[in-house]
């Protein structure tokens, strides 16, 4: 595999959840089959594999584009095809968000794959050859190509030029039958796509068909929190897994494994269940995020995300480790790590999908700090070594006076802002505070006073900061 998604999908991504749904409807073929040797492997040989005693049976790619142009998969296509060569006795299946369109005047998906190789095999051909095709760029000793050609190197990084040509001319040719051996992915709807909620929905329905055929409770509360078990336990599959991969170790779930975990009684609410719950809603108000074309552009080759940097560290953390820094992203609510329902699910939606994310997407990702001791995440400008940034979700609904007074009644802030100077939010201009002016009935500070004075305060003068303005200064 020629890129390895896993830091940024983590086990509450839509790749994760395929790969589940996927291994769910095997169990349901034949409930009753031995499955110890059936294995389901995430990010090896592609996004995942289905295996059985070190036999791969299929490969799946996985894409959540919000978008049908066929070549926003053309990358995708070509990688699962080179490895369904290497791989002569498996099946390959791309699963997509979208339904993907082929390509301008084909008729068929593999007629559009087989314009790409016809295009990389034509031009490789004439004589002589000046090292420019996209083949002799993958044999190259370049360090920086084009994306096709890294996946081409990524695939045979044991061949000349010459050698990759006459596959892909196998392939292209049909002696090679990788090609017919690779399609889009069918769900149980007769769709060749699935978006993010209908696949939750997806998983469900298969959950609650092996608890049936056991024999089992198929209450909702038993089926949600089961759901919400493999979640959990793909996020923390997957952290391990890529721990132990420069180790050169592979990981894998076998499907009786899955089987036995999914019978087992969930009826009872724990914090853990309550942290996963938080963990799943805070990466669908991300995946929302990056497909609202007005909010979010995806960026270019050349262009770095800012958002992505983030999201990958926070999508890596623990469902438990994540709620603790949502907890530093609200000093205004009132928010302890109990196992109240009602206060674990009293987020702040509102705040984190149109502050939050936006902040994460605006200010430049180079000046982040990540703290798991803290469990938060700051900015600092490197011109300004005392002056940290704290992103959080305080909108613009409340005055700048109320959002300071609920700060101040919150029992918890003294340790969410130490050593926090500059408080970004979405309001329009910058108020600086006492963080316990409240509470000790001082007003809050002119702007123009001397923070160099001696302070009596446990914790410094703080200011909000509009995210426009931290942006300019952190840029």
């Amino acid at each position: 595999m020629a890129f390895d998604a896993s830091p940024s999908w983590s086990g509450f991504n839509y790749q994760g959840k395929v790969a589940l749904y996927h291994a769910l409807t095997l169990i349901n073929n034949d409930i009753n089959a031995d499955l110890s040797k059936i294995q389901l492997t995430l990010e090896n040989i592609e996004d995942f594999e289905i295996s059985s005693s070190n036999s791969v049976i299929s490969l799946h790619q996985v894409k959540a584009y919000n978008l049908s142009n066929y070549s926003n998969y053309s990358d995708a296509l070509l990688e699962i095809t080179l490895e369904l060569h290497k791989n002569n006795n498996s099946i390959g299946y791309i699963h997509t968000w979208k339904k993907i369109d082929f390509k301008k005047n084909f008729m068929s998906l593999e007629d559009s794959v087989k314009d790409d190789l016809c295009f990389l095999v034509s031009q490789y051909a004439p004589m002589p050859r000046n090292g420019e095709s996209l083949i002799e760029k993958a044999t190259s000793g370049k360090k920086s190509l084009p994306k096709t050609a890294a996946i081409l190197r990524a695939a045979f990084s044991n061949k000349c030029a010459e050698e990759i040509h006459q596959i892909l001319s196998s392939i292209l040719n049909g002696k090679d039958d990788s090609l017919q051996r690779m399609s889009t992915y069918t769900y149980d709807d007769g769709n060749s796509f699935c978006d993010l909620t209908t696949i939750n929905i997806k998983i469900k329905n298969e959950i609650e068909k092996i608890l049936d055929k056991k024999g089992k409770n198929t209450s909702k509360e038993q089926i949600e929190r089961t759901f919400h078990y493999f979640l959990s336990s793909i996020d923390e599959h997957i952290s391990t897994r890529h721990k132990q991969k420069q180790n050169g170790v592979k990981l894998s779930i076998t499907l009786s494994s899955i089987l036995t975990s999914i019978i087992e009684d969930r009826e009872i609410i724990s914090h853990q269940y309550l942290a996963i719950e938080f963990k799943n809603f805070f990466a669908l108000k991300l995946d929302e995020f990056m497909a609202d074309e007005d909010d979010y552009q995806h960026p270019t080759n050349d262009e770095k995300c800012n958002l992505s940097q983030v999201r990958d560290y926070l999508l890596a953390l623990t469902p438990l480790e994540l709620w603790s820094f949502y907890r530093s992203f609200s000093p205004q609510s009132q928010l302890v790590p109990g196992q109240n329902l009602q206060n674990a699910l009293a987020v702040d939606e509102i705040g984190i999908r149109y502050v939050l994310i936006k902040i994460f997407n605006a200010i430049n990702s180079d000046r982040s700090i990540f703290n798991l001791n803290r469990f938060n995440i700051t900015y600092k400008n490197p011109d300004q070594p005392s002056e940290n940034y704290l992103p959080t979700t305080i909108s613009n609904v409340l005055p700048p006076e109320k959002v300071i007074r609920k700060i101040a009644e919150n029992p918890n802030a003294t340790e969410l802002l130490f050593e926090v100077k500059n408080i970004i939010y979405s309001g329009s201009e910058i108020f600086p505070f006492y963080p316990t002016w409240e509470s000790n009935c001082q007003a809050p500070p002119h702007s123009d006073l001397n923070e160099n004075e001696k302070q009596t305060e446990p914790l410094r003068i703080i200011k909000l900061i509009p995210i426009d303005i931290a942006k300019g200064i952190l840029s």
